[in-house]
């Protein structure tokens, strides 16, 4: 969404335009129920409408100084976490993103499923913290900023977590042996 036409939005939700308000849950509810799927499981309705509850509520608090999209996910992770730990869910991971990831991954490649599964095996692996920045920045494609925002680390500490997982996850796959990591 061009920037000019989210402030607009925003400024409409705020004054209380109900068609605006619409077309704002319209344009984020697949991307907040797919952290709140990835990171809640069981309880991601909940989530997704907790997220745009805190959404409405602190929209006022929204100050423009990262992406709204960036804010809103921001949002949609947080409230996930809270409703994880609230309501005691277990997770294999504290961060939950054990999850499957709902975008295009390996399984949507045209890749041997020995290599799939021995890159899902790899990504398993990895320190919870370092899977988290892998995911929010090679598959849903957030920045170095959006990514350090989200997770709440400086940008060096994200660029660090990502050498890392890359170099865990090419130790784990050259010992499973599969071709071309040798």
């Amino acid at each position: 969404m061009p920037v000019k036409d989210e402030k607009k939005l925003i400024e409409g939700c705020k004054a209380g335009e109900q068609e605006a308000w619409r077309e704002l849950v319209e344009t984020y509810r697949d991307m907040v129920f797919a952290v709140a799927r990835r990171v809640a499981g069981p309880s991601a309705e909940d989530a997704a409408q907790e997220t745009f509850f805190r959404v409405f509520k602190s929209l006022g608090n929204f100050r423009g100084e990262s992406k709204f999209s960036t804010w809103v996910y921001r949002v949609a992770y947080n409230t996930s976490l809270d409703i994880v730990s609230k309501r005691g869910i277990v997770t294999e991971n504290p961060d939950g993103f054990e999850q499957p990831y709902g975008g295009p991954g390996p399984d949507d490649l045209t890749i041997s499923a020995e290599y799939s599964e021995a890159v899902k095996t790899a990504l398993a692996g990895i320190r919870p913290e370092y899977r988290t920045v892998l995911e929010l920045y090679y598959l849903l494609g957030k920045s170095y900023k959006e990514t350090a925002e989200i997770t709440n680390m400086p940008i060096g500490t994200v660029k660090t977590h990502l050498h890392r997982a890359k170099k865990d996850m090419l130790k784990t796959l050259r010992r499973s042996g599969v071709a071309g990591f040798h």
